[in-house]
């Protein structure tokens, strides 16, 4: 068997585009998670009365970590496919067709109410196997791939991340709040059409007695009432 002849020059080459693979991959995930928020509210809302908010709020951060997270090892690839190799317009094209095709699965998956943390994590599975064999195909440089390697124990940390936000996530919650009445021209709402939300709202159970404050998380909302709840809770009403 031919054992390839590889020197120090070589080792140390693919060692830094691991390297820039790690600290590339960290930086545009940092970048993308920042910039891609606005995602989150457009999927929510778009979800939301058809999925209930606990479940619009799951496909609104899976739909926004999986877009960041594909872009975040894509980028450094390219980069890396500039810097050392003659392949940048297929792995660039390659990088926008699976940006896409996940943004159509993991909208597919919510529509579907088969979102969650296993869609993401076979959507990135299949994203990695995927890449591994579409650089190898078109022939990307050396540097690029172990770019991409050096990218994907970043990935996995993005999943748990994600997992812990989709504990936290929850959808919206409808505050109120004592505030003095000199300091507000009228209430943010009135509960005019929402009479049972108001009735949750301020019961004793919702309200902390020591500050005054109520809070009615939509999670646990009637499925009913969620509707009428939507719309009060983005802001705060005055506690009349």
């Amino acid at each position: 068997m031919d054992i390839p002849d590889v020197s120090l020059t070589d080792a140390a080459t693919v060692a830094a585009y691991l390297l820039f693979g790690v600290v590339g991959t960290i930086i545009a995930a940092l970048a993308a998670i920042n910039a891609l928020q606005s995602v989150q509210p457009v999927v929510y809302d778009a979800f939301y009365l058809q999925l209930g908010p606990w479940s619009a709020t799951t496909a609104a951060t899976t739909v926004h970590f999986g877009f960041a997270g594909v872009l975040a090892v894509g980028v450094p690839v390219v980069v890396a496919e500039l810097v050392g190799g003659d392949r940048v317009r297929f792995v660039g094209g390659g990088l926008l067709a699976v940006t896409v095709a996940l943004l159509v699965v993991l909208l597919g998956a919510a529509a579907l109410d088969a979102h969650g943390f296993l869609t993401v994590v076979l959507a990135y599975a299949l994203l990695v196997v995927g890449a591994l064999a579409g650089l190898r195909h078109f022939g990307a440089s050396t540097g690029a791939s172990a770019t991409f390697v050096g990218g994907v124990p970043v990935l996995a940390l993005l999943l748990v991340l994600l997992a812990f936000g989709l504990g936290w996530g929850g959808g919206y919650d409808v505050v109120a709040e004592p505030v003095p009445a000199s300091s507000v021209d009228e209430p943010a709402t009135t509960f005019e059409d929402a009479p049972d939300v108001r009735e949750d709202l301020f019961s004793e159970a919702a309200c902390d007695p020591e500050d005054g404050v109520c809070r009615l998380p939509l999670r646990g909302t009637n499925t009913k009432r969620r509707p009428h709840a939507r719309s009060t809770a983005r802001g705060s009403a005055a506690r009349s």
